[in-house]
């Protein structure tokens, strides 16, 4: 036998030994002394540790990133669900906005969500208000109009193209 394949086999067999170890390894080898019983707990929802942000009715609402979270209590099961979600803008990150007051808002007929979208690379965030009086049809901000020389908020129906307000809220000072 020569030196070459005295060499080859010796690798040969360090590997086959190697592949075998790490066989055993996986499949679950183990010292029958160190049969612990490990739990899996269910994660806790981000929101169970807070105060709601707001409760109407049995209803409690959280501001989740860029979104509102509704939690009720069906039929005694907890029961969260993302009501709404701020509309995604193409290279901006999202966050709530830290401004004025709470990202969450309610005005006896509103919820109102306010959130900043900064763009990559900007160095301010242009701050976004989205309303709702039934959690289903939403209105976005889009300005500040005057009727008769008083300043009213502008809101168009979520989605629409038009420039005009759906409605308008006027600003009490």
């Amino acid at each position: 036998m020569n030196k070459r394949s005295f060499s080859f086999r010796f690798l040969f067999v360090i590997h086959v030994l190697t592949v075998a170890a790490f066989v055993s390894l996986l499949s679950g080898c183990e010292n029958p002394e160190d049969k612990t019983r490990h739990e899996v707990q269910e994660p806790q929802p981000w929101w169970e540790a807070m105060e709601p942000n707001i409760v109407i009715d049995s209803d409690e609402f959280y501001a989740g990133k860029c979104s509102i979270v509704q939690v009720n209590i069906t039929d005694g099961v907890v029961v969260d669900t993302v009501v709404f979600r701020a509309p995604s803008r193409p290279l901006a990150t999202c966050k709530n906005w830290e401004g004025e007051g709470e990202p969450l808002q309610h005005d006896v007929k509103f919820i109102i969500l306010s959130v900043c979208q900064m763009a990559f690379g900007a160095g301010g965030c242009a701050v976004e208000r989205y309303r709702s009086a039934d959690l289903q049809h939403w209105e976005e901000h889009i300005g500040v109009t005057w009727i008769d020389g008083e300043e009213y908020e502008a809101w168009r129906t979520l989605g629409s193209t038009s420039s005009k307000a759906d409605s308008v809220k006027k600003v009490e000072k």
